[in-house]
């Protein structure tokens, strides 16, 4: 819930914030809004490297594009992405964007892919993050985002549908 007014914290003051941070920390990661007010003014204030999360929907990419647009213009940072909630099977269907496709419309640099899995829900609503689950194969995608953002080098995961009885195993918690 937002308990603060928009403009409680100004840009200024959040590059006093991330200034101290970095003296006590290796990484700070500020999450923006979507869209282009003052929340997202005040994440990328003092931003050295700009991570765009969306997902394989249309109006989310126009915000997305949107977004890279002032990124290279006013901060003349390049972005990378992450594509958030991926369906192959919707994909193959024609009823999603492919990855291809948005790469094309953006045109930014991959950072890695997220698929569209339930056992997100599922570990957040436990309150344990997915990420810790280590043989759940999204949280595979979570590690090589991070790697990637270390600077290793580490290729994309080939993403393919899921069968029915691997969904009913993953519900089931087996």
């Amino acid at each position: 819930s937002q308990t603060r007014d928009k403009t409680a914290v100004a840009p200024d003051q959040m590059m006093t914030l991330c200034e101290e941070l970095r003296a006590i920390a290796d990484f700070v990661l500020v999450d923006s809004p979507a869209g282009i007010e003052l929340g997202f003014q005040n994440a990328i204030a003092a931003a050295s490297e700009v991570v765009i999360v969306t997902t394989p929907e249309v109006s989310a990419l126009r915000d997305a594009d949107k977004v890279i647009f002032l990124l290279e213009r006013d901060l003349n940072t390049q972005a990378r992405l992450i594509i958030n909630r991926y369906n192959p099977r919707l994909v193959r269907r024609k009823e999603m964007i492919s990855k291809d496709d948005i790469l094309s419309i953006l045109s930014i640099d991959l950072l890695g892919i997220v698929p569209d899995d339930d056992q997100i829900t599922v570990s957040a609503n436990k309150g344990w993050p997915v990420a810790l689950e280590r043989k759940e194969y999204v949280s595979r995608a979570y590690h090589n985002i991070a790697q990637r953002l270390l600077g290793y080098n580490v290729p994309l995961m080939h993403f393919q549908e899921v069968s029915w009885p691997e969904r009913l195993r993953r519900l089931i918690g087996l």
